[in-house]
């Protein structure tokens, strides 16, 4: 894992940083390099994942509007999902920079469904 070039450590970075999209282009820029292949597809299933929770949330909430109780729960899951996401990010990026194939679970398994090695 050390012999990683400074361009793949970069690109690897810029895939995770920029879920979905970052993604895509690092699969364009770099499709030769295991490592950036590898935060590419995790980075375009996290960006699934946050797509997907912030959907079924916004439906949650418009369902449970007019009860109020269920809505404010509603609210506040979807902040605690949103701070789980921020963290989640922030170990990823920690895991980029200390060049660890990183494997979370649901964002992996999603990773290998949408084609990853």
């Amino acid at each position: 894992m050390s012999q990683l070039s400074e361009e793949e450590r970069v690109w690897a970075l810029v895939a995770w940083i920029i879920p979905l999209i970052g993604g895509v282009i690092g699969l364009v820029i770099k499709p030769g390099s295991g490592y950036v292949r590898h935060w590419s597809y995790l980075s375009i299933a996290f960006g699934i994942v946050i797509i997907g929770v912030e959907v079924i949330l916004g439906i949650l909430s418009l369902i449970t509007i007019l009860i109020l109780p269920m809505h404010i729960v509603i609210v506040v899951l979807g902040y605690l999902a949103g701070l789980a996401l921020l963290i989640t990010w922030i170990i990823g990026i920690l895991r980029v920079l200390n060049i660890t194939y990183w494997k979370p679970m649901i964002i992996y398994d999603i990773a290998k469904m949408i084609g990853a090695p």
